[in-house]
């Protein structure tokens, strides 16, 4: 060991003093001399060599050593390793709680609250996220944390009857200012349904692993109009050789079935709106319903119908509003006109016209202005204002 930790010094001193360059030489990483290779690392700023260490050591995490790891990495300011400690927690806290659950407990306040704060912590419900960070308060009596941890609990993904039963019934909550305003809080948010998209907070910001794509309604050849949400669920990129199809998989479906319907996104919902589907009495024709799915809950709410039917149109969410904009009717006429979507008030109105009938066009939302093809124009306070597109204008 001291022969080890002595070629090292030499070899860190040559570097230090003559600027070789760090690729040049060759260092023996292994268990037993780690932490000795850090300290000189460290103590002459060997980046490379610092980052070397990390890679390795993100290489052994595990869940036996994850804690040790995590305190080399806060000693050294290793980042790489500090973040790779707490993704492992992110995606392995469901069975560290059931393997190993004094070790949790013991985690140390700093990384509990990055495992508290990541987006991807699905392996837990939201509810016993709360729970755990009640068990983690009480043991060894972390009080002086609780209204900055619980800052970290999304309570607005709780549904009601759970934050009444569990959050608010419990004494920590009842002993704590702060807690009791997270919870009302939440609980507001669930009282205003229709306004929840455009009071998103991080406390109400869905947990998922990865960016999702969906897909909704349409047609088939055997079924003329679908309801169908499915979603694609991203391989991992170890497992990628072995899948043999796309990984789609089925949510709850729509209200009616659709196509030629618009889709956007505002406040992580998904708004559903127009599109043709099928009457009772056979006929297919464009039609004014509208939608919302909350991927919280993977349930649909019916939103207010707007003022015109409408198919092969554009939908687009710009600040707190969504825009309709064009299409045809149920009688297949196209139109000029141009409605939007309030959610605070559940209510469609109809804003300034194009001066001209559209259908079939296409349109996107870009730094607040919703851009509609054509010879281009933009959406703008409730104006629409024409611009010849072209490369020197895009660039």
């Amino acid at each position: 060991m001291s022969t080890k930790i002595s070629k090292l010094s030499r070899t860190c001193s040559i570097v230090y003093m003559t600027n070789l360059p760090f690729s040049s030489l060759q260092i023996l990483l292994e268990p037993g001399v780690i932490q000795d290779v850090l300290a000189a690392g460290s103590h002459l700023q060997l980046l490379e060599l610092l980052s070397l260490c990390s890679h390795y050591l993100i290489q052994e995490l595990n869940s036996f050593n994850y804690l040790d790891l995590y305190k080399l990495a806060d000693l050294f300011n290793l980042t790489l390793l500090e973040n790779a400690v707490v993704d492992f927690l992110v995606k392995h806290l469901s069975e560290l709680l059931k393997s190993h659950p004094e070790e949790v407990l013991a985690l140390p306040y700093c990384l509990l609250r990055e495992v508290f704060k990541s987006d991807r912590l699905t392996s837990l419900s939201e509810e016993q996220i709360w729970q755990l960070a009640v068990r983690w308060l009480e043991h060894n009596c972390h009080y002086q944390y609780m209204d900055e941890l619980l800052q970290y609990v999304r309570f607005g993904l709780m549904d009601v009857d759970t934050l009444h039963t569990v959050a608010l019934s419990h004494p920590l909550v009842q002993a704590s200012e702060t807690a009791t305003a997270l919870v009302n809080e939440a609980l507001a948010y669930h009282q205003s349904i229709y306004a929840q998209p455009v009071w998103q907070t991080r406390r109400t910001k869905p947990r998922f692993q990865s960016d999702t794509l969906y897909i909704i309604g349409g047609k088939k050849r055997e079924i003329c109009k679908v309801k169908e949400l499915r979603y694609f669920n991203p391989v991992d990129q170890e497992n990628v050789h072995i899948a043999g199809i796309a990984n789609w998989s089925e949510l709850a479906p729509m209200p009616m079935g659709r196509s030629h319907h618009c889709v956007a996104v505002m406040g992580d919902f998904l708004f559903v709106a127009g599109g043709e589907a099928e009457h009772s009495t056979g006929r297919t024709c464009a039609v004014r319903t509208a939608c919302r799915y909350d991927p919280r809950t993977n349930s649909w709410a019916e939103i207010a119908p707007m003022k015109n039917c409408r198919e092969h149109f554009v939908l687009g969410a710009v600040d707190e509003y969504l825009y309709a904009v064009g299409g045809r009717n149920e009688l297949r006429q196209v139109l000029p006109t141009v409605e939007r979507y309030c959610p605070k008030k559940n209510k469609w109105t109809f804003v300034q016209s194009f001066d001209r009938s559209l259908s079939c066009h296409a349109g996107y939302v870009v730094d607040g202005l919703l851009w509609i093809s054509d010879v281009g124009w933009a959406l703008c306070d409730t104006a629409w204002k024409g611009y010849v597109l072209s490369s020197k204008n895009i660039a």
